[in-house]
């Protein structure tokens, strides 16, 4: 009995220093792939968001695989956004957000510094040119990309607003923390639909409100780490602005 008693006072006490409740609950914040993250490209106002947070997701997955933390840009994982824009759809995504991921089914991807994405010219003037199939996509050298799968979290209409409650929080939370993967997440800020990349969450910290009156998230905890496109790498967003501003999600991993 003794000995019982023992073991499960160690067993709380681990699970306690993890940040995770005794009964099993999920951990109070989960940050492990914040380090494979790469600085995604400003996309300007050539609406690239689907491909530049597709793109994302798999330089995450491939970055964890070969164990390259702080991975630089232009360095060996920095894929060309240009390429995902370019390369032909999958045929079995579960929904449209989906699709740009699973582009990389073709096993293979093309670098920035080869196929360089920009999205102004050099006279400033947006640069709808990133639509075209670049002149050299079929030249470009490939790097081989490990297989990958896709998991719907949840598919709202990409326009809404207010659709979500704590449970797809606690979907994401609990995705995040099983898979160990990034999430593709659709939401509506400004009145226009837009995809980001989730990739952790911490329920002690207070995240920036971001398209929110400050007033909303003022005192509350909880954010999710985002990454966005518009040259930034990580932003901590509060989960108000979650629960109001989004309305999809998958998994982007490695195939099982």
């Amino acid at each position: 009995m003794v000995k019982t008693f023992l073991l499960l006072s160690l067993i709380t006490a681990k699970l306690a220093f993890a940040g995770m409740d005794a009964e099993g609950g999920l951990p109070s914040r989960y940050t492990g792939l914040n380090d494979y993250v790469l600085v995604a490209p400003n996309q300007g106002q050539v609406n690239t968001c689907l491909f530049m947070a597709s793109t994302g997701a798999m330089e995450v997955l491939l970055n964890k695989k070969l164990g390259i933390h702080h991975p630089q840009v232009n360095g060996q994982t920095d894929i060309s956004e240009r390429y995902t824009i370019s390369e032909a759809l999958s045929s079995r995504s579960n929904s449209w957000f989906e699709d740009a991921f699973l582009k990389f089914d073709s096993g293979v991807a093309v670098l920035t510094r080869d196929m360089p994405f920009e999205s102004f010219t050099e006279n400033g003037d947006i640069n709808y040119d990133v639509w075209n199939v670049p002149s050299n996509f079929d030249s470009a050298p490939r790097i081989k990309l490990p297989k990958i799968e896709t998991l719907t979290l949840y598919a709202f209409d990409k326009y809404s607003r207010g659709v979500l409650n704590q449970s797809h929080l606690n979907q994401v939370k609990e995705a995040l923390v099983k898979y160990q993967s990034p999430i593709i997440a659709v939401g509506n800020d400004e009145d226009y639909w837009h995809v980001t990349l989730i990739v952790g969450y911490d329920d002690n910290i207070e995240g920036e409100c971001y398209e929110l009156d400050s007033k909303v998230c003022e005192g509350k905890k909880g954010a999710v780490y985002v990454r966005d496109s518009f040259g930034t790498r990580l932003e901590a967003r509060s989960y108000e602005w979650f629960l109001r501003r989004q309305n999809s999600a998958a998994v982007a991993k490695l195939a099982e």
